[in-house]
């Protein structure tokens, strides 16, 4: 899916319940701009007019105009959905967090997935925050908020968190569900096979090409998607409908 080239990672938060609740706005039949003015001047979430528009703007920016409408009403009834884990909604909120969020996408990328996959415990927190020093330009002191608000998303997902200098990774296997979830919203985009293969959304998740293929392999062997592959022709197809992906992921 195409990304996004800002960050919202200064105020970036635990924002699951939030989203979950801008998603039950799109279940009613809300649009962007109707859930934005209900946001900001109805306040749900109880907090000042400038934060409420800040926030606003943001969730709705990423969760609800970063999808075409039919993906949209798919990811409001999976995220509204009471039979879902938390676990796999948090999944998929990060998946989208990384896809939107320069940031966040570069931080996953370049410093968590690679470190994850030679086996290392942990990453100094003092060169990742060189590391936004000098991809993004912010001073230290802004750069380490960013890592702390990044990292209060990760911790929750039992990716990585801080620990004092370091930044603590642990082992992290998604969800099959989320691993369905975004393969769906990537079959959705009309991509073709291979690209789905390179994509960086499974990544997003920690999950290298070896990782991936296993879950397809399991993927079609449960008969919710065909996968086949000959040297490097791929054939990876939707067995589901798209708008009932919920109740493939609720079995």
């Amino acid at each position: 899916m195409q990304p996004n080239s800002r960050t919202h990672l200064d105020k970036a938060f635990d924002h699951l319940d939030n989203v979950i609740y801008i998603m039950g706005e799109v279940i009613k039949g809300r649009n962007a701009e109707e859930i934005r003015k209900h946001l900001v001047e109805d306040d749900p979430f109880n907090k000042s007019r400038e934060y409420r528009g800040n926030i606003a703007n943001w969730l709705i920016g990423d969760y609800v105009r970063g999808f075409t409408p039919s993906a949209l009403d798919v990811f409001a009834r999976i995220m509204t959905s009471d039979v879902i884990e938390t676990q796999i909604k948090r999944e998929l909120l990060f998946w989208k967090n990384c896809e939107r969020d320069s940031l966040a996408r570069a931080l996953t990328l370049e410093h968590i997935y690679p470190a994850y996959h030679r086996g290392e415990p942990f990453l100094l927190r003092e060169d990742v925050v060189e590391f936004i020093v000098k991809k993004a330009g912010f001073t230290k002191y802004m750069s380490d908020k960013r890592i702390t608000n990044y990292l209060s998303i990760t911790s929750k997902l039992g990716m990585a968190e801080s620990n004092g200098k370091n930044i603590d990774l642990h082992f992290f296997r998604p969800k099959r569900e989320s691993v369905t979830a975004v393969l769906y919203f990537l079959f959705n985009s009309k991509l073709s096979p291979s690209a789905i293969l390179k994509a960086d959304d499974f990544k997003y998740l920690l999950l290298d090409e070896r990782d991936l293929l296993s879950y397809l392999a399991g993927l079609n062997a449960s008969g919710i998607i065909e996968f086949a592959m000959a040297g490097d022709v791929v054939r990876l197809e939707p067995k589901i409908d798209f708008e009932v992906l919920l109740d493939a992921l609720a079995r």
